[in-house]
């Protein structure tokens, strides 16, 4: 082989490494790119929690879309911020027997159709200057007082993607609403489940998919505390106040039943204010943990 030839064979093989460099670089940047997750939290029962989802981006991103569902429905809902009445584009059939020119029959109808909209927060957010985001449970779950599940999409105003960042940073919370779990209940973690893939993308500024991978977050559900009427999680006078309005002025019941049954009898009545009184005030016994045979007549 002549030295000309190998000097040929030497510069074809370096234009191809710097091509296979290039695409390799652009592949790997895109294997996973990106990492989402939910930060877990705690509550009491009968909250509302606002749950935060961060973002870690090798790559810039322009766009979303999540799916977030539940792994325990009976624990928590997504919590809606208004069901209104918007209108989709639904292709309809407009001829009356075989249509010989393909789906020329069909045009397009504006259907009113309910939609949930699902509360998002963005202040301070990786999104907070996005053109475009929306939170709502699907159309035909208008029905039900709970959303099970919820859809986030998001895009940026042109040319302001998320930039790049080594750490996690905010990029958007969530809100859940917490049952009146009873202290019976021994399950209460629950998880928010999103499978990248499905349902849920992230995308670059030209479009393409950014691979991304998602640690699952999850909300524990506390116990409640003795004597804890109001639910704020202190025994103080104000339990002593919210029992006198359930008892008296028809205000509504402790989240908890139980934990209004201070004297530990199974009834919920004068003799528990009197008890959390003597607590409070004359150094009596603490509440102890109450059972619920319903509101006692006085």
């Amino acid at each position: 082989m002549t030295n000309k030839n190998l000097k040929r064979i030497f510069i074809l093989l370096i234009i191809a490494f710097i091509f296979s460099c290039l695409t390799v670089d652009r592949v790997c940047a895109k294997l996973d790119s990106a990492h989402v997750s939910v930060t877990h939290a705690t509550c009491y029962p009968g909250r509302f929690v606002g749950m935060e989802v961060k973002l870690q981006n090798d790559v810039q991103i322009a766009g979303f879309q999540f799916r977030i569902t539940l792994s325990n429905p009976e624990l928590i809902n997504f919590h809606t911020d208004s069901i209104r009445v918007d209108t989709i584009v639904v292709p309809v059939d407009t001829c009356t027997g075989p249509e010989p020119h393909g789906d020329s029959c069909f045009v397009d109808s504006l259907i009113p159709t309910p939609v949930r909209y699902c509360f998002i927060d963005t202040v301070g957010s990786l999104i907070s200057n996005f053109d475009i985001v929306q939170c709502h449970g699907d159309t035909s779950d208008t029905s039900s007082s709970y959303c099970k599940f919820i859809n986030i999409l998001g895009m940026a105003k042109y040319g302001q993607p998320i930039p790049t960042d080594p750490n996690y940073r905010t990029l958007f919370r969530f809100g859940v609403d917490v049952f009146c779990l009873s202290d019976t209940v021994s399950d209460r973690t629950e998880s928010f489940y999103m499978f990248p893939g499905t349902f849920n993308f992230l995308s670059d500024p030209l479009g393409d998919v950014v691979p991304f991978d998602y640690k699952q977050g999850d909300l524990t559900v506390w116990w409640s505390v003795p004597g804890d009427a109001n639910g704020d999680s202190l025994v103080d006078l104000g339990d002593i106040t919210y029992l006198l309005n359930f008892l008296y002025r028809q205000g509504p019941a402790p989240c908890i039943p139980e934990t209004g049954d201070v004297n530990g009898d199974c009834n919920v009545e004068l003799g528990d204010i009197v008890s959390l009184l003597v607590y409070l005030f004359r150094e009596g016994p603490p509440p102890l943990p109450g059972c619920w045979h319903g509101k006692k007549e006085e």
